[in-house]
């Protein structure tokens, strides 16, 4: 009698689809936690109160170039044109936030008259655009 030899097959796993779907669920969790933390700003819980309104906010943004010169949505304007455009801004919101982008290399003189117009319109809330440093 002749034995036949019994060959058997290893079993083989496969591990390339496990290690594709580890990086998937790595992936989805960094950008999962990067969406809910505000990198620029802190993180406030706010209290809650069951009267709350909802402010409409808006933001009236001024470009300022090196030379001094006012920008308004792309368009060239001048301080006095500012005031009055601020003014009808302000007469449809009054919790209206000016930002002034203002080019690094602009004098000082500049940003403080646009912030005068700003004021004679009676816009207070201002603030000063930045880029964040890395």
């Amino acid at each position: 009698m002749m034995f036949k030899p019994t060959i058997r097959k290893k079993s083989n796993i496969d591990i390339i689809p496990m290690i594709d779907v580890i990086f998937f669920i790595l992936i989805f969790f960094m950008l999962f936690t990067t969406f809910r933390t505000t990198p620029t700003g802190i993180d406030l819980q706010l209290p809650r109160a069951v009267t709350v309104s909802e402010q409409k906010r808006e933001n009236f943004v001024i470009d300022i170039d090196n030379n001094g010169n006012l920008y308004y949505k792309g368009e060239q304007i001048s301080y006095d044109r500012l005031t009055s455009i601020a003014k009808d801004i302000y007469a449809e919101n009054n919790q209206v936030v000016a930002i002034i982008n203002a080019d690094r290399n602009v004098k000082y003189e500049y940003i403080i008259s646009a912030m005068d117009s700003l004021r004679q319109a009676g816009i207070y809330q201002m603030a000063l655009a930045a880029d964040k440093k890395e």
